[in-house]
């Protein structure tokens, strides 16, 4: 790993890592924590510093011994332009972690409903479901983030979805007390049965 590379990244030091970036600095290597500095630069937020690694031919499609990609981490933060930079330069939005987590699935998960529609833009697999069986909308409508359950429902999620012991989004909205979830999701569902 190009330590001086990596804590200029760390930094948002955009000066610096051009210098570093001159001199040939090492765009792909990985940290102990089996990070790329892309990787970090996403995680932080920092769009310039994103921008300037991918121009310089950072790869967005490596990942981290959990199989977390740049993307990924981008989404858990949920910063709309680094995120928009790497599904420019070509990051699979439907890639998926040792969990069987996709960076939709992190980016519902969190709440971050701009990110999700950014996501959907992209025409991502919305039914991909993690080992235990919860998809993008079981997994916000457990955290109760109406606005991302909403944005889900409108491109289609499927609201009858059950994890691996038979629960749908509206039993862990209903388990979990998100009563304005609830309350969405079964205005929906008499719609599906009218």
């Amino acid at each position: 790993m190009d330590e001086a590379l990596l804590s200029a990244v760390k930094s948002g030091n955009l000066a610096e890592l051009r210098k570093l970036l001159a001199r040939g600095g090492t765009l792909n290597s990985r940290d102990n924590l089996g990070w790329s500095p892309l990787m970090w630069a996403s995680a932080l937020g920092y769009t310039h510093i994103v921008r300037a690694l991918l121009e310089n031919g950072a790869e967005p499609e490596t990942s981290d011994e959990y199989g977390a990609t740049a993307l990924m981490k981008a989404c858990r933060q949920g910063t709309a332009e680094v995120i928009d930079l790497l599904l420019k330069y070509g990051a699979d939005v439907d890639a998926v972690d040792a969990l069987g987590w996709t960076a939709l699935m992190r980016a519902a998960h969190r709440g971050h409903v701009d990110v999700v529609e950014l996501l959907l833009e992209q025409n991502p697999q919305t039914e991909i479901a993690d080992h235990s069986g919860a998809t993008a909308l079981i997994l916000a409508c457990s955290e109760g983030h109406e606005a991302v359950v909403r944005k889900l429902l409108e491109w289609g999620a499927n609201i009858h979805a059950q994890d691996i012991d038979g629960n749908t989004a509206l039993a862990h909205a209903s388990a979990k007390g998100h009563m304005k979830v609830v309350k969405l999701l079964n205005q929906v569902r008499t719609r599906d049965f009218l």
